[in-house]
């Protein structure tokens, strides 16, 4: 793949970029001593383990074992192939790459076709209600909603016409497959007829984006009366509603500065927020938040702040968007709005402001919401609700994973009621017990899978103790990444005589990579790879602390170390015949093997 794009135009992009600000676009890192850690993106996980080196400008996870350089990831992360990854990143730079024919297969390109035409179909809209007769009404209609100007072309709010085939058209003459444009959900074919129309017609359109800014579906609101009143995308090769939130694109730098996401329900409240200055908004689409939206979430942020309709349906919704985000490790807050009022109403009636300081601002803790949800189907004059209340609080609060958590809502609910502060804490230890006993009734996993469900670490690397002889190769092979002339010193005293397979396939590539004249340079070595479970075991072994400089000493050693274990793989092997020969009576046999195994041994110590 490296041949399509000149040697020297993949160095220039990759000095030119920064892989610790190109990844947090993605994940939320944060510098742990010379590197950077967060969350891996390619798997699910609640303790990081994936790092990032600024001074080797490479990154990998110690969980799943993805590893690369700047290239590799945006390749992995986008599923981009490696001629479209460097032209994405030099396009963010503003360098230029020559055109590239692509490798790719037709389903690649069909891929490609129905995003472009998506970011057709956004131009359209967008040009139909900011500059045609046509948008008029739309483009008031969101005007009296209090959206501005410039909000509505941030966010590429458009129009689709009350017209069976409009955009089918311009479609057909910029060349697009209509079979395509249908299978992505730009057009349908109406039950009674076979002719393909417009999916979307006499609505304002919302472009869905994706983390890029990249436009992969839409939501359109109805004009007036009619059903549905939101009509989204259909699921797509390019649009999965589940792994999607509306406005990350926009929100996810001001969420990671913040450390924070605002979770909204719906377009417009997110649009309404920003336009308030709460730009760290975004938003499920017309479902229940997803495990794959909440994975998203928790690679961004710690904290998430809930802002959903201050109605029971709302608030019902968001109890059920806050479990599932506290599973993600989340630090789960609740933005309560008055009863009957959903975020943009709020925001048109009391302003940007009050919005921002009296709702957002002013979030509680997940568990204070629980409370006061808890008490609106209550009477607590009436004894019997008062007691019921308290049962119910005391259960939520055994689910609290933290000590000092649990202390302080069982002392405000003994201030609350003027209880005794012990009787609470025993009756919360019987809640306890009893939760346990069911638990354990319906069946206890092992206590490894606990551990791992605890801890948010997947079983993809074994983690023991390598041996000396695979660490050695380990850490010369890292050296070796880092230098020339140590790589040369390795051909002539051990040549390809590594043990490990894929250590033998990485140093024959650092001699070739080397033999080509090619700088020391872990990153560039990485590119020539065409292997991807080389690429992860070259990035692991790379982001290796090693010192600069490597001892004629430590040189001897590591290679001693290879040189002479399959030697001592030898003498296990003459030990297990020697006892084979004892166990058979065969002495002759025993004493010959026993003589060898000394002689052997006396040698290696030598």
């Amino acid at each position: 793949m490296a041949n399509y794009i000149p040697e020297e135009t993949i160095a220039e992009i990759r000095r030119s970029l920064d892989i610790v600000e190109v990844i947090s676009e993605y994940v939320q890192l944060q510098k742990r001593g010379k590197h950077y850690t967060g969350l891996c993106p390619f798997h699910e996980e609640k303790t990081p383990s994936f790092s990032v080196s600024p001074d080797k400008q490479l990154y990998h996870c110690f969980g799943c074992g993805a590893g690369g350089n700047v290239i590799t990831f945006i390749m992995e992360i986008e599923q981009l192939q490696f001629a479209e990854a460097v032209q994405r990143l030099a396009e963010n730079k503003g360098l230029s790459v020559p055109d590239i024919p692509l490798s790719g297969t037709v389903k690649d390109s069909t891929h490609n076709r129905k995003k472009e035409a998506h970011q057709l179909a956004s131009r359209f809209y967008h040009h139909l209600l900011m500059s045609t007769e046509q948008g008029r009404e739309s483009f008031e209609y969101l005007l009296q909603r209090g959206f501005e100007k410039e909000t509505i072309e941030l966010f590429q709010l458009g129009f689709a016409p009350d017209h069976d085939g409009l955009l089918k058209e311009l479609l057909v003459k910029r060349g697009f497959d209509l079979t395509d444009m249908e299978e992505c959900g730009l057009l349908r074919r109406h039950e009674a007829a076979w002719e393909l129309h417009d999916r979307f017609r006499n609505r304002v359109m919302f472009p869905i984006r994706d983390m890029r800014g990249y436009t992969v579906g839409f939501g359109g609101r109805v004009l007036g009366t009619g059903e549905p009143k939101y009509l989204n995308s259909p699921e797509t090769s390019i649009f999965n509603k589940s792994d999607t939130l509306y406005g990350m694109d926009l929100a996810k730098k001001e969420i990671r500065k913040q450390n924070t996401a605002v979770l909204f329900e719906g377009y417009m409240d997110v649009i309404s927020a920003y336009q308030a200055n709460v730009k760290n908004g975004v938003a499920s689409l017309g479902t229940s938040l997803t495990e794959r939206q909440a994975q998203v979430l928790s690679r961004n942020a710690e904290r998430i702040i809930i802002c959903f309709d201050g109605d029971n349906a709302g608030q019902e919704a968001a109890v059920k968007s806050a479990n599932m985000l506290e599973k993600h490790g989340l630090n789960v807050q609740v933005a309560v709005l008055p009863e009957r009022m959903d975020p943009d109403d709020y925001i048109h009636s009391k302003g940007a402001e009050q919005f921002k300081k009296e709702i957002i601002e002013a979030a509680i803790p997940f568990m204070a919401f629980k409370m006061e949800t808890l008490k609106k189907n209550k009477n607590l004059h009436i004894e019997g609700d008062k007691l019921s209340y308290i049962e119910e609080v005391l259960k939520q609060i055994t689910t609290l994973s933290k000590a000092v958590e649990r202390d302080f809502y069982m002392r405000r609910l003994a201030d609350e009621f003027s209880l005794s502060f012990d009787a609470l804490k025993q009756e919360q230890y019987r809640i306890y017990k009893e939760t346990r006993r069911s638990f354990d009734k319906v069946g206890k996993p092992r206590f490894n899978q606990v551990q791992r469900e605890r801890r948010g670490t997947a079983p993809f690397v074994n983690k023991r103790i390598l041996p000396a002889f695979q660490n050695a190769e380990r850490f010369l092979l890292a050296h070796m990444m880092q230098s020339k002339e140590i790589t040369a010193e390795v051909g002539e005293r051990l040549g390809g005589g590594f043990n490990v397979d894929e250590h033998i396939a990485l140093a024959a590539y650092l001699y070739s990579y080397y033999g080509d004249n090619n700088p020391a340079d872990p990153g560039a070595f990485i590119n020539q790879l065409d292997d991807a479970n080389l690429v992860k075991k070259a990035s692991e072994i790379a982001m290796l602390d090693i010192s600069r400089h490597l001892s004629e000493n430590e040189l001897v050693d590591y290679i001693h170390q290879i040189k002479n274990y399959p030697k001592w793989v030898e003498i296990e092997e003459k030990e297990q015949k020697m006892k084979e020969a004892e166990k058979k009576s065969d002495l002759k046999q025993a004493l010959q093997l026993a003589a060898e195994i000394v002689d052997m041994k006396k040698a290696l110590k030598k």
